[in-house]
């Protein structure tokens, strides 16, 4: 038995290989479309595509309490504590949701805990703050070390994004104080910020006429943020292949990381956003 399993939610989408190699468990978000209840890790991508085209979006949701208390009993059966991984709490009620199953739990299996990390951000960086959960949990120390762990890499991790629109992002409540920009006159290409820098909530770093100048600025910062160090990153797409794959050839030619990650974000991330591009990187001392 493990000391420390690591479970996440959807909305920190990483390749298939990236949660075997850390063993990483992922609960994933509801999606209400058309009457119909669907998981954000199944549902077809196609017809939430064309969903998401007619402009009719779904809704969302974190998952359930009993979901949350059938995956801590399970994960009882493999390791002494669990450490749960949130998308950030001011656009979510995941995080409390979390704190009040982890009570029941704990009264329910005496012996086992459960602690709960508020990542104060989405996607990629909620993504590589987990793989440093789990790197801390495979190498076998303890709850409350694995806890600071997580905890520092949330401090240091950039989340960085630029939206081919701000329809979505608008829709889905989360633009915050940033509201304005999507009833701007003139259409601009923000480059967002969601992270703890940011006290969890969107925060436009730059504005850009363009989808391609908010992009190039989006290296720039990481650029000037990183200053030469080691240099961990996600880079995450939807709908944009082409051009993460482009983004993905200067990152590893401008940057050279110590570690990189291509991933397609969930579905829960395109009712959100609709295409977009997400980046986020954290710099070891």
């Amino acid at each position: 038995m493990r000391e420390v399993a690591v479970i996440v939610d959807s909305i920190a989408k990483m390749p298939s290989e990236v949660l075997a190699e850390y063993d990483i468990t992922v609960l994933p978000f509801h999606i209400s479309m058309g009457g119909k209840d669907y998981l954000d890790t199944t549902i077809n991508k196609d017809l939430l595509y064309s969903r998401l085209m007619s402009k009719e979006l779904p809704t969302v949701a974190p998952p359930s309490p009993g979901e949350m208390a059938e995956a801590f009993r399970k994960m009882s059966q493999r390791a002494k504590a669990i450490l749960y991984i949130t998308m950030t709490s001011r656009f979510s009620g995941e995080y409390e949701r979390v704190t009040g199953v982890k009570k029941s739990i704990e009264l329910e299996l005496p012996g086992v805990v459960v602690e709960a990390v508020d990542s104060l951000t989405i996607t990629c960086a909620e993504a590589l703050i987990t793989i440093e959960a789990a790197k801390a949990a495979g190498e076998g120390k303890s709850l409350p070390e694995v806890a600071e762990i997580t905890r520092q890499v949330v401090q240091r991790v950039s989340a960085l994004s630029v939206r081919d629109s701000l329809y979505y992002f608008d829709k889905s409540g989360r633009m915050g104080k940033e509201r304005p920009l999507a009833g701007s006159p003139v259409p601009l290409a923000p480059v967002m910020e969601i992270d703890a820098a940011t006290g969890g909530v969107t925060q436009a770093v730059s504005k850009h006429r363009t989808v391609a100048k908010a992009l190039e600025n989006m290296l720039e910062i990481m650029k000037e943020r990183s200053a030469n160090k080691k240099l961990y990153v996600m880079l995450g797409h939807l709908y944009k292949p082409d051009t993460a794959e482009e983004l993905k050839a200067k990152i590893l030619s401008e940057f050279q990381p110590a570690r990189f990650h291509l991933t397609e974000l969930s579905p829960v991330a395109a009712i959100m956003n609709g295409p977009y591009i997400d980046l986020a990187f954290f710099t070891e001392d």
